[in-house]
């Protein structure tokens, strides 16, 4: 007489390694127990291990999970075009580690599978003068450190050594790609991966391992024809094939840009202090999305203070406010200079009759 076992669910997964420590000691009690009553046991499907890896991320507050088996970039040389267009502004370091991008392997020779994951953060109102992730904990920290974890995790349940990287955001790595190709999402017309779990207010982390695991399936577009997002940019910098030039782009200019801010490029700002999400925001899939948000993320304790207060801040006044926030990066000065521009705006406007300040408070 035959016991077969129907598919188990990741939920299940996570507590039977969570019970015996490995795939090997589950299937032992299984056949300990077929022994025990005399009959064999069928099991259909069989515990993997990127079931318990991604019940393990979902653990750590990853709104998914997905695995891509390492090649070369498919994707460089629309990234090559895109740099000889000048759309990447003054982020020279782009060009200087472009060959890098190539292929993951050029990071981590040995490198098998890129496990990527994403945090989903809350999605701000369009008219937000501040991102809406600037006052949580800095991603980059949050990201690695949950990372590690993982990577903790698969090399245990793998029963031997696992050599990898963590990769977030700074490294030479083609991540909207590799997100894509592990079944995160699609390359959204604003440039950035949209998820149908995430919504498009979410960061990316990957992991690169020398293990080989079981590829995720790609999802489908479903972006279809809206085009919210490059109605929502007030500076145009949204163009056609999910390009985006920096240039004009509110988020480039009031983060990665440190140099002072000629006249023109000071209209660009409008009431921006720090970072833009009037793109990413507009999408309407941040309504349907079901993943929870990072609790990292999640109900920030501190809120933008008023200009005048911002301008008064002193390195320690900066530091004590905006420590381990993704604010702290662009330092005191590129701080400084971008609330003077957004009063500098704001008082233009006013002059010009204006009815309702552009600034926020």
């Amino acid at each position: 007489m035959a016991l077969v076992i129907p598919p188990i669910s990741t939920r299940t997964v996570k507590h039977l390694f969570l019970l015996f420590g490995s795939a090997s000691n589950i299937s032992l009690f299984f056949a300990a127990h077929s022994l025990m009553f005399g009959r064999i046991v069928v099991i259909m499907t069989t515990v993997k291990i990127e079931q318990y890896i991604r019940a393990r991320a979902l653990d750590l507050g990853f709104g998914a999970i997905g695995f891509a088996r390492v090649d070369s970039s498919k994707s460089f040389h629309a990234f090559q075009e895109w740099l000889s267009r000048g759309y990447g502004a003054e982020m020279h370091y782009l060009e200087r580690h472009a060959a890098l991008r190539m292929d993951p392997r050029n990071l981590l020779p040995s490198a098998k599978t890129i496990v990527v994951v994403g945090a989903r953060y809350p999605s701000a109102k369009s008219e937000d003068n501040i991102s809406s992730h600037a006052f949580c904990r800095d991603y980059h920290d949050v990201l690695r450190d949950k990372l590690a974890l993982l990577a903790s995790t698969l090399e245990k349940q793998h029963g031997a050594p696992i050599e990898s990287r963590i990769c977030v955001d700074t490294a030479p790595l083609a991540e909207r790609e590799w997100a894509v190709r592990a079944g995160i999402g699609w390359i959204g017309k604003q440039g950035s991966v949209v998820s149908p779990d995430l919504g498009a207010c979410f960061f990316l982390g990957e992991l690169l391992v020398d293990i080989e695991l079981e590829p995720s399936a790609p999802i489908a577009n479903l972006c279809g024809d809206c085009n919210l997002c490059g109605e929502a940019c007030p500076n145009k910098a949204v163009l056609s094939g999910s390009q985006i030039d920096a240039r004009r782009c509110i988020s480039y200019l009031t983060i990665e840009h440190k140099k002072n801010f000629s006249p023109e490029t000071s209209m660009l700002i409008n009431g921006s202090v720090f970072g833009c999400d009037r793109c990413t925001a507009v999408c309407p899939l941040n309504r349907r999305a079901c993943a929870p948000v990072m609790k990292e993320f999640d109900s920030p304790e501190k809120s933008m203070p008023e200009l005048a207060e911002c301008l008064a801040l002193d390195r320690c006044g900066f530091k004590k406010y905006f420590g381990r926030t993704p604010v702290e990066r662009i330092g005191l000065e590129r701080f400084r200079r971008n609330v003077n521009v957004v009063i500098a705006n704001t008082r233009k406007k006013m002059a010009l009759g204006g009815q309702k300040s552009i600034v926020k408070g």
